[in-house]
């Protein structure tokens, strides 16, 4: 099983996470990071640092929220120290799709970030356009 980490600013991952609870149950192996107005990004970063070292010889996926936040930047960092895929824009159909992927022994930890990137792009739609292009 793939452990997933799902790191944000604010509450974005709590929620994420919960809204994939709901359309799929409870998950085990879903870690959620989310860095608060005022939280000391050192101590923010020595967490998730933590529980990466723990589960080091792990398959790892890293989703966060945005590309160039600090979240990212925290993530970003490790890269080389440690082996794990990361993705960051996460949404739901993405999240959804790491979940449901991560058992499949199948797939290679590069072909599960691969799944979850292309889902979560497709999962950005111009509902307007698209009913419109329809008729």
């Amino acid at each position: 099983m793939v452990e997933v980490f799902l790191i944000s600013h604010e509450d974005v991952s709590e929620s994420l996470l919960r809204s994939a609870e709901l359309i799929l149950g409870n998950q085990k192996n879903v870690y959620t990071y989310s860095l608060k107005r005022g939280e000391d990004i050192e101590i923010f970063g020595e967490k998730i640092n933590e529980k990466i070292e723990e589960l080091k010889n792990e398959k790892t996926l890293i989703l966060t929220d945005m590309f160039g936040g600090t979240p990212s930047n925290v993530i970003a960092a490790n890269l080389k120290k440690y082996d794990f895929k990361c993705i960051s824009g996460m949404n739901l159909p993405m999240l959804l799709d790491a979940l449901l992927l991560r058992d499949d022994d199948s797939l290679e930890i590069e072909q599960l970030a691969e799944q979850c990137l292309k889902t979560g792009k497709e999962g950005i739609i111009d509902i307007k356009k698209m009913i419109s292009e329809k008729k």
